[in-house]
């Protein structure tokens, strides 16, 4: 049988298993076991990635990676994304959570994202193999990286994204650890079976997943990709909560083109941020309101497709035109320029009821917001003096919280920053009077 457009494959000896052809000839790199993935992982074939630079696949030799990824096997095995449909529901933790539930999306204007940007914490763990070269990933390729993540999510004018939604969410390098440590954000492993993809290296290297998005970078499994689930599955702040993504394609131009422009990083956190494929139950599902938010992908406005398209060439597989230029496709990267409005309210009211910690309101006023200070009493740097402001001028004075989730007690310096208006150094009713002024109470 013929997998290939293109480039030269052979089949492996009849009557051997892979495993035992590997054996045989000392080439193998990995473990037997390596197609399932990480532990809690089950890939749909089994990848072998082999010291000599073959990749073995289903009793196929494909002389390098670069071949079998580009291969029409690699496009009818599944492999794109080994990230599931998501079919059941786990605990949520908003209150409004059903409106972005496995099986439905309801998107309110309440999620629009003109609301308020917000900022996610990420640490990129990159795994090598033993020799500490094979899988190497630079800071600066990480960074760029990150870089494509925002121009996508934030349709920055002048990238590739600039004709998509701005969803407004901010990623960025975190700056400080879960032990309270400077960091850049980047953490380097050697361990060949962890590079493998195989094990539970989740267990060693996670950074607390309620407070960072963990992403991974090393063999994945065969596949550009994954996440182990939906947010909504129920998976939020257990350590294999995480993206994974193939080391040669992560970050911009790299050299493993038509996956070398950051797209499968932007496709896998967007499963990270609950969407589903484009394509996800196959067929011509209802593309009208209401039907459409409880099948296909559960949005109304990507338009229906009956499978996963690949290159960039246009289709009309239900009578409209194939959602080819939308990130959570199979499309190259070139041709990858969108999150739909739906999609983008989907993932933010995602991150409202599933992952409510692991993000921050970005400042909209004060230093580093280029839009001039904020108002007195304005701590959290969100342009209004609210119920939050006033929680701290409370910490400050030593009173009682009043919040369902007390706030540590900032430092004297902090709330006489914040909170002195008359600047004697006292935290006193005069400085109350002074925030209820700024917040418009009097």
């Amino acid at each position: 049988m013929h997998y290939m457009k293109t480039g030269k494959f052979r089949r492996l000896p009849s009557g051997k298993s892979l495993w035992a052809h590997c054996l045989v000839a000392g080439v193998c790199l990995c473990a037997a076991n390596f197609s399932r993935g990480a532990a809690d992982v089950e890939m749909p074939v089994q990848v072998e990635f082999a010291e000599n630079g073959e990749v073995h696949v289903d009793g196929l030799v494909f002389n390098s990676p670069l071949e079998y990824f580009q291969s029409e096997f690699f496009q009818t095995s599944g492999m794109r994304c080994a990230t599931l449909r998501g079919t059941q529901q786990g605990v949520a933790r908003g209150s409004s959570a059903a409106d972005c539930q496995i099986g439905f999306t309801n998107p309110d204007a309440v999620y629009d994202p003109s609301v308020v940007k917000y900022r996610i914490p990420v640490v990129v763990h990159v795994i090598r193999a033993a020799n500490g070269v094979t899988g190497n990933i630079s800071e600066a390729m990480v960074q760029s990286q990150i870089d494509v993540l925002n121009e996508d999510f934030q349709a920055l004018p002048g990238s590739n994204g600039a004709p998509g939604t701005d969803v407004q969410i901010e990623f960025f390098l975190a700056t400080e650890d879960p032990g309270g440590n400077p960091t850049n954000g980047i953490t380097y492993t050697n361990n060949s079976t962890w590079f493998n993809d195989s094990g539970t290296y989740y267990n060693t290297l996670a950074w607390d997943t309620d407070r960072y998005l963990n992403i991974y970078t090393n063999q994945a499994g065969g596949a550009l990709g994954y996440v182990p689930s939906l947010p909504q599955g129920g998976i939020v702040g257990l350590n294999q909560d995480r993206v994974v993504i193939y080391y040669q394609s992560f970050g911009r131009n790299s050299p493993f083109t038509p996956y070398h422009l950051g797209r499968t990083t932007t496709h896998e956190v967007g499963h990270y941020l609950g969407l589903e494929h484009t394509f996800a139950s196959g067929g011509c599902p209802t593309a009208t309101s209401p039907a459409c938010h409880s099948n296909g992908d559960w949005i109304c406005d990507t338009p229906a497709e009956t499978t996963a398209r690949f290159g960039c060439s246009n289709n009309f597989s239900c009578g409209t035109a194939d959602p080819v230029h939308n990130y959570m496709d199979y499309t190259d990267d070139i041709c990858m320029w969108e999150f739909t409005a739906e999609q983008a309210r989907r993932i933010r009211c995602t991150l409202e009821n599933y992952r409510p910690n692991l993000y921050t309101v970005a400042a909209i006023c004060g230093p580093g917001s280029g839009a001039g200070d904020c108002p007195f009493g304005d701590f959290d740097h969100d342009g209004d003096v609210d119920k939050a402001d006033h929680i701290l001028f409370v910490d400050c004075l030593g009173g009682p919280d009043t919040s369902a989730t007390p706030t540590p007690p900032l430092s004297r310096a902090e709330c006489y920053a914040a909170f002195d208006s008359d600047g004697d150094n006292d935290i006193d009713l005069q400085d109350f009077e002074a925030l209820q002024i700024s917040s418009g109470q009097f």
